[in-house]
């Protein structure tokens, strides 16, 4: 009985925090971090490892937050508690992967890519990330075949395709990637860099319409394009 009327003063005189459920807070970071109130996801999320410290779900949403905002280290740090938690959450493994792209440890995030393949052989995300991943380091056969079991687990990921041809442009293979740059477009009709993409590997293959492509690119924002504009296609318009 004690016990109870000292819980019940608690919340009375507290904030509050003890009388919530977890989940609650939980819920509301999740809310917050909807509406790009990233900070103030965090605060709740903290409040929810507050009352459960073995709270994995609020771990992988704190992680995705300070990601947001830029906090990779952060970000990892919390990926991995959650995965001392449950070092089966596929997932997981994945995000922490994607960070280490962002960082360039690009050993690192194999590695996490290999474990979320390992535990779910139908993430296409993760083959797409690691596909990253080889592309970066040189491995180009591997990336093709990363990508390529991406696509074949999902066909509507315009990003893939979009990676393909820049793998099979650097390869010099410039039918194979005006290809994949057209499938990419054909998915995300506004996906600027990928008409900048096929206009470089046209130009390169002698194939007519680069110019096209490139204004394209520049009509939806993409003004970097405007330096290919000018040393490319300038002269041909006059």
């Amino acid at each position: 009985m004690k016990n109870i009327v000292f819980l019940f003063l608690t919340c009375i005189l507290s904030t509050g925090i003890f009388c919530q459920k977890a989940e609650d807070f939980l819920g509301s970071g999740i809310a917050k971090e909807a509406e790009g109130n990233y900070k103030a996801a965090i605060l709740e999320y903290n409040k929810a490892l507050k009352i459960n410290a073995h709270y994995t779900e609020a771990y992988v949403n704190r992680g995705i937050s300070k990601t947001l905002l830029g906090d990779y280290r952060g970000a990892i740090a919390d990926y991995n508690h959650a995965l001392g938690i449950n070092p089966n959450a596929s997932e997981t493994y994945n995000l922490r992967g994607e960070i280490h792209n962002i960082l360039g440890e690009y050993p690192e995030a194999i590695h996490d890519f290999n474990q979320t393949i390992h535990l779910n052989k139908k993430h296409a995300k993760a083959y797409y990330n690691r596909g990253n991943s080889n592309q970066a380091i040189g491995h180009y056969k591997r990336a093709i075949k990363d990508y390529l079991k991406s696509i074949s687990i999902n066909k509507s990921f315009p990003d893939v395709y979009y990676e393909l041809g820049n793998v099979y442009t650097m390869l010099g293979t410039y039918t194979e990637a005006i290809a994949n740059y057209d499938q990419s477009i054909s998915l995300k009709t506004d996906f600027a860099r990928a008409y900048i993409a096929r206009g470089v590997a046209k130009m390169k293959s002698g194939e007519q319409g680069g110019c096209g492509d490139f204004t394209k690119a520049e009509e939806l924002g993409d003004k970097t394009v405007q330096y290919m504009i000018q040393l490319y296609c300038s002269k041909r318009s006059e």
